[in-house]
């Protein structure tokens, strides 16, 4: 039986491609694989289908590091399934109780259909406000950036080293 316990340790990687450099960083896009493993096998709940009917934008994201990185470098970034996992509860999680508990509450108070339906709309909102101001201090301490896994390409021009220069 594997322990499931040292599984949420590991870090989730994604390839990414620099597209702009800045001191202190670099701002990466995504690869994207266009959804889960299931959705391209055309299993799934169809999230590639909408990405590419929609043309959705590639992720962005701002990765701090001390290496020196060139556009147009590809990357692989790590980030911790343990802060994927406590973001996703936040960001699902919260407004589900905020709209039930603002229903819930405004039926208790009032039993009138519409300040029910009101209840739960400011129940939304009050928990969708606290989650975005939740994410922004946690955005501040740095826990949730991405860390430079490897570096998979260099762009050409760059000096790097040539991995078959000692095989000759």
């Amino acid at each position: 039986m594997v322990d499931d316990r040292h599984a949420i340790d590991q870090p989730v990687l994604e390839a990414a491609r620099v597209v702009a450099v800045e001191p202190g960083g670099a701002w990466l896009e995504s690869e994207g694989q266009g959804g889960c493993a299931n959705c391209r096998d055309g299993r799934g709940c169809g999230v590639s289908v909408f990405q590419r009917l929609f043309r959705l934008p590639r992720h962005r994201l701002y990765l701090p590091t001390d290496q020196t990185l060139g556009v147009g470098d590809h990357v692989v970034i790590a980030l911790s399934q343990r802060a994927v996992l406590i973001a996703s509860l936040w960001l699902y999680l919260a407004p589900l109780l905020g709209l039930l508990g603002g229903a819930l509450l405004a039926e208790v108070l009032f039993a009138r259909e519409w300040l029910t339906v009101s209840g739960a709309a400011l129940g939304l909102t009050g928990s969708l406000w606290w989650v975005r101001a939740r994410q922004q201090r946690q955005a501040r301490s740095g826990a949730f950036f991405p860390v430079l896994h490897e570096i998979t390409l260099r762009q050409a021009g760059e000096s790097s080293v040539d991995p078959f220069r000692d095989s000759q």
